[in-house]
């Protein structure tokens, strides 16, 4: 496909200048559907030691068109690029305004003989059909799951959404815990000062509700790459913005339970949700989400989209739903590529691999930090 675009080119670590994150996240603000997408989040997100940061940028003119902020390691014979955020759970996206700028995104990072890989991205955008189209380019896409969404149009409450019966149960719930003397509040945290204030009962919930199991403590990992790259510094920019959505449900005064959601658009994402054990009578997960139903309006919403992974919560509040693809990629001119794709699908994605995976990463990590 032809294009007109004055300007296609890669930034290293270095050079990622205060101005290309601005315009990056004007873009971001004009094309995204996914908090992801911005580069509060992705350059939050942990990423391997001695992984390179790529930022493949395409303008038409002097104007940023299209975006793929990525990570770069080495998987035997390939050099593979990752999107920023990839394996952390949240769905993902290539930023670009039209199938031209996507076109020339893929050429860009061709160019560079990279092959790609991204574990959630979804299924509906330019950038992925582009992929699949593009003559230079031997790739495969796969769908990974589906994310349920609640559809709530201006002026729906949770009656629209849920049974009568359910809802009294919820009520019954609040009554049963003012009765026992430990009363149920929710509490909604948007803007950046009362965040800080509640961070320590955030974190804190987050590591004992993480500890112990296989689930990852996201508000406390961190990126190897990147030791200065934190959760909280992506919340707290998320706030000053004014699309934080955070409800915590604290009993009898104490914090008890959270989930975390960020405002794309009329999109009202979930990331994180944790709670104590010790309140899963009162049903703090239902309790949140028919909060969130009854506040879409005054939150500015019209979808609520509870993210990747699906649970009897999630599968009892949804509406509807859409695909997130595990998408792989090869440039066609590196040999035997369509076999390379299939070899790295495998590698990603098969659960026979996934010990491997997490010893082999680890170890590349080491060797990298000790190099460094």
């Amino acid at each position: 496909m032809e294009t007109d675009y004055a300007s296609v080119r890669g930034v290293v670590d270095g050079n990622l200048t205060d101005e290309l994150c601005e315009e990056w996240d004007a873009l971001a603000e004009r094309v995204g559907t996914v908090f992801s997408s911005r580069p509060s989040y992705a350059l939050n997100a942990p990423r391997p030691a001695g992984s390179e940061l790529v930022v493949v940028q395409v303008r038409r003119g002097v104007r940023l068109v299209a975006l793929a902020p990525m990570f770069v390691t080495k998987l035997g014979p390939l050099t593979v690029a990752k999107v920023l955020g990839a394996g952390q759970g949240v769905p993902t996206e290539l930023l670009s305004e039209d199938d031209a700028s996507s076109y020339a995104l893929w050429d860009a990072i061709a160019d560079r003989g990279l092959a790609f890989y991204a574990d959630s991205m979804i299924g509906n955008r330019t950038a992925v059909a582009a992929l699949g189209a593009h003559p230079r380019w031997s790739s495969e896409a796969i769908v990974r799951e589906r994310v349920p969404v609640i559809d709530v149009p201006e002026g729906s409450t949770a009656g629209h959404v849920r049974g009568r019966s359910s809802l009294k149960r919820l009520g019954k719930y609040r009554r049963q815990a003012e009765r026992a003397g430990t009363p149920l509040t929710m509490e909604a945290v948007r803007d950046a000062a009362h965040f800080e204030r509640r961070w320590d009962d955030i974190s804190r919930l987050a590591a004992a509700s993480t500890h112990r199991t296989d689930r990852t403590d996201y508000l406390a990992e961190q990126s190897p790459a990147d030791p200065s790259a934190s959760a909280k510094d992506f919340l707290a920019r998320e706030a000053a913005a004014g699309r934080l959505a955070l409800s915590g449900v604290s009993v009898d005064g104490q914090w008890r339970a959270h989930q975390i959601c960020v405002r794309t658009g009329a999109r009202l994402e979930a990331w994180l949700t944790h709670y104590d054990p010790e309140v899963a009578k009162y049903q703090p997960g239902h309790q949140m989400m028919e909060w969130f139903v009854q506040t879409h309006d005054e939150l500015d919403v019209t979808v609520l989209d509870l993210g990747v992974g699906v649970n009897d919560i999630k599968k009892s509040w949804s509406t509807s739903s859409y695909e997130v693809l595990a998408v792989v990629g090869v440039p066609a001119r590196t040999v035997r590529s369509r076999a390379l794709v299939g070899v790295l699908r495998r590698w990603e994605l098969s659960p026979r691999f996934a010990h491997a995976r997490r010893v082999g990463y680890a170890a590349l990590s080491r060797l990298r930090q000790a190099r460094n």
